[in-house]
């Protein structure tokens, strides 16, 4: 025997509620299977939670807008990191620079792999690594060295310290979308239990209301109200023995 289930998804409720208010609306008071007190709540709660969750939905919007943007400038920032790397590799190849010199950026003056460059961290940590890097190079070599140094390009440390600055603010905003977004949850998830007792009446009263109907006929009418009723494991729905 099919037996009624509370909704446990918030598309869930809006389903029952959104049900019970146009039956409500299309149905005389006399014959209304919920109790006046239920519909005047109904009345009240309903419009807010959808209002809630309209907005919930579009904070959800802005908060994946900033998470595509945030995302494609973390892929440019890790490129252009890694570009410089390979093109100061290169340069260490040529003799153009010195393999000691990869020392200012952090990376081991033997080696000319890539470091690890996979987490927003290790991108954002390497950027600073060659900003700062290339400033100590650039400055604090010997003025008296036979050999003039020479500046990091294509790209540059500036080149990618504006890519790095890009993606800061992009990460920063992407994190106030996100705490907008939190809130409005907060806001849906604060009303769940309110709902959740609204549900529960509608249920109840639905049902009682229409207690001396044959069971099949009493689930029949109530589904008109938004009770929502499921078959067990291996039993047929209602709706196929009547098609049968």
């Amino acid at each position: 025997m099919p037996f009624r289930q509370f909704p446990a998804s918030v598309n869930g409720r809006i389903s029952v509620l959104e049900k019970t208010s146009e039956k409500a609306n299309s149905t005389s008071g006399e014959q209304w299977a919920i109790s006046t007190e239920t519909q005047t709540t109904l009345t009240n709660l309903y419009p807010a939670f959808r209002q809630e969750i309209g907005e919930r939905q579009e904070q959800f919007a802005k908060q994946a807008e900033a998470t595509e943007n945030e995302n494609a400038q973390q892929q440019v920032l890790r490129r252009i990191v890694s570009h410089f790397i390979r093109v100061f590799n290169m340069g260490v190849e040529r003799g153009q620079f010195g393999a000691p010199d990869r020392l200012y950026y952090g990376l081991d003056a033997s080696q000319s792999d890539l470091p690890r460059l996979v987490t927003e961290q290790e991108i954002v940590t390497w950027a600073r690594n060659l900003i700062d890097g290339e400033q100590k190079r650039t400055q604090q070599r010997d003025p008296d060295a036979p050999v003039a140094v020479v500046a990091m390009s294509n790209p540059s440390a500036t080149e990618v310290e504006t890519e790095l600055n890009k993606y800061v603010e992009l990460s920063n905003a992407q994190s106030a979308e996100k705490q907008a977004f939190d809130a409005e949850n907060k806001d849906v998830l604060d009303m769940l239990p309110e709902i959740d007792e609204l549900i529960r009446d509608i249920y109840d009263e639905v049902e009682f209301y229409y207690r001396k109907e044959t069971p099949a006929n009493r689930r029949k009418l109530a589904r008109q109200w938004g009770v929502v009723y499921v078959s067990r494991p291996g039993e047929k729905s209602e709706e196929e023995v009547v098609d049968e």
